[in-house]
């Protein structure tokens, strides 16, 4: 039998205090027969525990590895302490007037603040390249670093021998933007031997090639010119010199060099960037002074300067090591990405995620790298930190640097995406009850830190790794947060806020067909998105001075979903938005002369095609580059027809169906041709006011519903229905009324559950009708079910839109108190309150942020009287 036991380090010697002390009483015994007083008061016990103590503490030391001895593995293996980081900004350059000449900013331009913060010296950026403001233009923007520039130092004179190093005179050596000049190393060379494709630079007279950096000399590949550097102490360090083997195993009899080496007596010197930290996060416009006066030239920074953080503390590194270790400088596992990401100054955490293990519209391969940005500790004052915070500091050159050093990193075939994370701000209420003697505007204060630092997206002293990605914030949480805090009681009436619900005038409610359990809402200018069935939403996407008419989800192509909306400042234009990965973006596709009433997908040739029926005919958007809305043919008689509705079945075989509801009660049009101009008919119901189409899918059959508006109090007209198939000619007389039981005024919204149809109503709530019994008659929503009613005759709120996720399990429901759902018609629930005494929850890749938290504090006695 094999004993399997963990890896254990042994201990040297593991004498405890005690041992110790018995060994010398038995040491006295033998040699000191006269010593026999062992009390603890006696002088010479005193001094038996005394050296007893020391021994165990040297017997402790001895059985740790020194933290010398543990630096010197991590240097072995690579591990250096992280340099301070540069903060970077956008600087812009103005003039008053233009002028014929352009006005050039060289490269190295120094700007400042007016006066320094804190006490200390301001903080001097330096620009990356030179610009020009060009004739006729009055401004030019630049990228500026922070830090001193300090150019061409000379370091020492080469040796010719393996394993050279310098140390430049100002370190620490900071790390700037990825593609910034931070650190360039130059070796004097001739002209001759350094040809014409070698990188030089030149100096006084001298010509130095560019060597480059690499984090060892391990397989450095066709060019050999190559240095390590540690920025922290600022040394320069050349390849050595071993003995390798050959090609029959044996060592070679002289070492060689593992790369190129400085030959004897050439100059070295070195370009580098020394300063960085934390200085360099400046506020927006404080960059205002020209070090390098440019006459007529104004400079500020519209943006706060960010990614700058000071050196990483050695403890920090010991902790640090030996996980970078796991990677081997590859990002394979989530956890690579993360660590690598997390060495940009700019980043605080990171989140890598395989996208295809979350969307089903994912490329196999992808993988997204989502960015926190890094804070101050003095811009979190008591722990509050808001979207705006965060907002200010995610920049563009942050997200470039991390993406360029993960795709030298990746493994190949893997696609690697980065971006900021997204957050849901909340706000907690609550009455705490705190005991007698206790100040309560200090416990308040208290309290409201200890919330702000917890429900935090970045690390803090009591949530050392920031809330934790995807985690739901439970009311639970909030008692624990609170009762952990000396001096609280109780703590009571705890309520939880998301203000970003759809909870006002929900216009649409759709379902995805392929992500599960995600659905969109619209109200007014917001698309909000649900990944739980409505357990919790996220403002996805805004459009400014317009209203969302409509959304659609494709029914064949995953993650692509279309809005049309209404422009507020033109009553006669929509625009189009389509989003390939469920709402994460968007592009804005087209902008129309008409106005959008409804839309439907369709796929010609393997291309997305978007119909949209609206008040001057029937158009279609194909989705590709530079593509426009173009009229589609729906009666020659008539070429500008109204419509108001439109529906598209697809089925298993066969041509694509297209029907289309005609204003002024025309009735309904009919293509069997997937939609193509002039392939419609008319198929009936000419005098009924339609406004709503879709197709009920019932098994290999397919039904095409219409819905019946009316007008004032009318109890209404209730729906059509057909079946998709037979001759043309027929289906005008195969339309079936159902009217039975109907009493909700305009039919506003269709959806289908198995056998059940689901009619929204403009006075009667959500009307359900079972296709599948011999009696068909409209269920009327019963009052006390859950939806919300009018103020008077006890009606309910008009459903705007209604759609049943795929798998049958539960429906939602939009109107003007926002989103409800329900599983069986009979009971609903509201699932866009912007309060919780429970839960709220967030999807996997978002974070918490901290709201303004409302806390009544009362004492014993208060709380009592009450």
């Amino acid at each position: 039998k094999i004993l399997l036991m963990s890896l254990s380090s042994l201990n040297l010697d593991d004498r405890t205090f005690q041992d110790l002390l018995e060994e010398a009483k038995q040491r006295i015994v033998q040699t000191c027969p006269e010593w026999t007083d062992f009390e603890p008061g006696n002088p010479g016990m005193i001094l038996l525990e005394l050296f007893a103590h020391l021994t165990e503490v040297m017997i402790y030391r001895l059985n740790r590895v020194p933290d010398k001895a543990f630096i010197e593995f991590l240097k072995l293996m690579g591990i250096t302490v992280q340099p301070p980081s540069a903060a970077s900004v956008e600087l812009l350059f103005k003039i008053e007037r233009t002028h014929s000449e352009p006005v050039v900013i060289p490269k190295g331009t120094q700007v400042g603040t007016a006066r320094a913060t804190g006490g200390g010296e301001a903080p001097i950026f330096v620009t990356e390249h030179s610009v020009r403001i060009e004739p006729g233009e009055k401004e030019v923007q630049v990228i500026a670093h922070h830090g001193e520039l300090i150019e061409g130092e000379k370091v020492g004179n080469g040796n010719g021998l393996p394993g050279q190093s310098y140390t430049v005179s100002r370190a620490p050596i900071v790390a700037a933007a990825k593609n910034a000049t931070e650190l360039l190393v130059g070796i004097e060379e001739s002209t001759e031997t350094l040809g014409e494709r070698g990188e030089s630079i030149t100096l006084a007279g001298k010509t130095f090639r560019i060597w480059h950096q690499v984090d060892n000399f391990t397989n450095v590949g066709a060019d050999n010119y190559v240095y390590k550097v540690d920025r922290t102490t600022g040394t320069i360090i050349f390849a050595p010199a071993v003995r390798t083997r050959d090609y029959e195993g044996n060592l070679s009899n002289t070492p060689k060099a593992l790369a190129a080496i400085p030959p004897l007596d050439c100059e070295i010197r070195v370009w580098y960037r020394n300063g960085g930290g934390i200085e360099g996060n400046v506020a927006a416009h404080m960059l205002t002074v020209l070090k390098s006066p440019i006459p007529g030239v104004q400079v500020t920074n519209p943006n706060a300067a960010t990614g700058g953080r000071a050196a990483e503390p050695l403890e920090n590194a010991l902790i640090r090591g030996p996980q970078e270790l796991h990677s081997l400088q590859r990002a394979v596992t989530s956890r690579d990405f993360e660590l690598l990401a997390q060495k940009s100054g700019a980043v605080a955490r990171a989140k890598a995620f395989t996208k295809s293990h979350l969307w089903r519209h994912a490329t196999p391969g992808t993988v997204e790298v989502l960015l926190v940005p890094y804070v101050p500790k003095e811009e979190r004052g008591g722990g509050k930190i808001t979207t705006h915070i965060l907002k200010q500091k995610e920049t563009p050159e942050a997200c470039a640097q991390i993406r360029q050093l993960l795709e030298e990193r990746r493994p190949l075939g893997t696609t690697c995406l980065v971006n900021w994370v997204r957050y849901k701000t909340i706000r907690v209420k609550a009455r705490v009850v705190i005991y007698a003697g206790e100040n309560p505007s200090a416990v308040r204060k208290r309290v409201f830190e200890r919330l702000h630092r917890t429900l935090n997206p970045l690390p803090t002293d009591v949530q050392p790794t920031g809330w934790p990605f995807g985690q739901p914030l439970r009311a639970s949480n909030v008692y624990d947060i609170i009762l952990s805090e000396p001096g609280v009681n109780y703590v009571e009436e705890v309520e939880l806020f998301d203000e970003d619900v759809p909870n006002s005038e929900a216009g649409s409610v759709v379902a995805d067909r392929f992500q599960p359990k995600t659905w969109y809402a619209s109200t007014g200018q917001h698309v909000f998105r649900s990944q739980d069935d409505g357990n919790g939403w996220e403002k996805i996407k805004g459009f400014s001075d317009e209203t969302i008419k409509k959304i659609k989800v494709h029914p064949t192509k995953a993650g692509l979903v279309a809005a049309a909306t209404h422009l507020t400042n033109d009553k006669q234009a929509s625009r189009i938005y389509v989003s390939r990965d469920c709402g994460e973006t968007w592009k804005s596709e087209a902008r129309t002369a008409f106005r959008i009433e409804d839309m439907a997908w369709l796929t010609r040739n393997n291309v997305p095609v978007l119909l949209m029926a609206t008040d001057v005919g029937l158009f279609e958007l194909v989705l590709q580059p530079d593509a426009t809305p173009v009229q589609v043919l729906v009666d020659p008689e008539d070429q500008q027809l109204g419509l108001f509705s439109i529906a598209v079945s697809i089925p298993i075989r066969g041509a694509v169906t297209v029907a289309v509801a005609a204003r002024g009660s025309k009735g309904i049009y009919l293509s069997r041709e997937g939609g193509t101009t002039q392939s419609f008919s008319h198929i009936g119901l000419n005098g009924e006011d339609i406004r709503v189409l879709e197709v009920q899918q019932d098994g290999v059959r397919n039904f095409l519903w219409a819905g019946v508006s009316a007008a004032g109090n009318e109890v209404g007209n209730g729906c059509f229905s057909v079946e998709l198939a037979g001759p043309l000619e027929d289906m005008e007389s195969a339309w079936k009324h159902y009217k039975e039981n109907w009493a909700g005024g305009s039919c506003r919204s269709l959806a289908f559950m198995g056998s059940q149809v689901l009619a929204g109503t403009h006075k009667s709530g959500l009307l359900m009708l079972d296709t599948s019994k011999s009696k068909r008659e409209w269920v009327k929503s019963v009052v006390g079910c859950g939806l919300p009613t009018r103020d008077i005759d006890r009606l309910f709120q008009p459903v705007n839109a209604v759609d049943s996720d795929p798998e049958g399990r539960l429906f939602l429901i939009g109107g003007p108190d926002g989103v409800y759902r329900s599983k069986d018609g009979l009971e609903y629930e509201d699932v866009a309150s912007t309060v919780s005494r429970n839960i709220i929850t967030v999807p996997e890749t978002w974070l918490f942020c901290s709201g303004k938290h409302q806390i009544d504090v009362l004492s014993e006695n208060e709380a009592s009287r009450d």
